[in-house]
């Protein structure tokens, strides 16, 4: 099974096998970059989602695939104005700057499109171009689902206000429903836009910079790598750093 496949259809094995092969350490860094505030354990389980976060992180962390790769601070007031008119506060400033590369959000999206276009997000399908991720915890106690447009970026959670197991609601069922509908009416009259790419060589397909997933049998010949070709370059630590003691 190829990564691609394995995201699509919320394969947890394969996740914890990406998590173990990228390092945890990476995965929460990663995490914390793209705008989890939250406190991550640092072991493997972090793939199945075991660490609790607040919806409006994982809408913001989501933000990056869906504007080009920028991060975002997220808020809730613009300005605040006393009675005669002055203004009080004003929000200024912007976010974090490019986090993610232009190429990888790229390949991000095109997987993030297959959870929607053929995996566990059917029910979220738009008539334009979207992309997003289901969720669901043991014992069906959250279900969600984040998604975006080149537009806008919206999540939907499910859950008892007392933890207790819902009535087995997955993250495909009905909050991919809900966020269906609220997309269809927020867009309702904006222009058609594709989600962000950036061309990436021609040795560097989706299926093939992750084929170390797949058995060989599994790929297609005309996708497999030259013998003696690397599946992906290491990555460039001043772009991309690791995680720092004391972050």
């Amino acid at each position: 099974m190829t990564l691609a496949e394995a995201l699509a259809q919320s394969v947890n094995t394969i996740a914890v096998q990406v998590a173990e092969r990228a390092g945890v350490a990476r995965v929460v860094a990663t995490a914390s970059r793209l705008g989890i505030a939250s406190d991550l354990a640092p072991d493997a389980s972090i793939a199945l989602g075991t660490n609790e976060v607040n919806l409006l992180e994982l809408v913001s962390a989501y933000a990056p695939f869906a504007n080009g790769g920028n991060g975002i601070l997220a808020y809730g007031i613009t300005e605040i104005r006393d009675t005669s008119g002055h203004v009080l506060y004003r929000r200024s400033g912007s976010g974090p700057g490019q986090v993610v590369a232009p190429e990888l959000v790229g390949l991000m999206n095109e997987m993030l499109a297959g959870v929607i276009g053929h995996g566990t997000g059917k029910a979220a399908t738009l008539p334009r171009p979207a992309a997003g991720k289901t969720g669901t915890t043991q014992e069906y106690r959250d279900a969600w689902f984040v998604g975006y447009t080149a537009d806008l970026v919206a999540g939907v959670w499910f859950g008892n206000d007392d933890n207790t197991p819902t009535n087995r609601v997955t993250g495909g069922s009905l909050p991919a429903i809900a966020w269906r509908r609220f997309m269809l009416a927020a867009t309702q009259g904006m222009p058609l836009r594709a989600l962000p790419s950036a061309p990436v060589p021609e040795q560097s397909g989706l299926d093939r910079l992750f084929g170390w997933l797949a058995p060989p049998a599994a790929i297609p010949a005309s996708e497999r790598l030259p013998p003696g070709l690397p599946v992906a370059p290491p990555p460039d630590p001043a772009r991309y750093p690791g995680p720092r003691i004391g972050n």
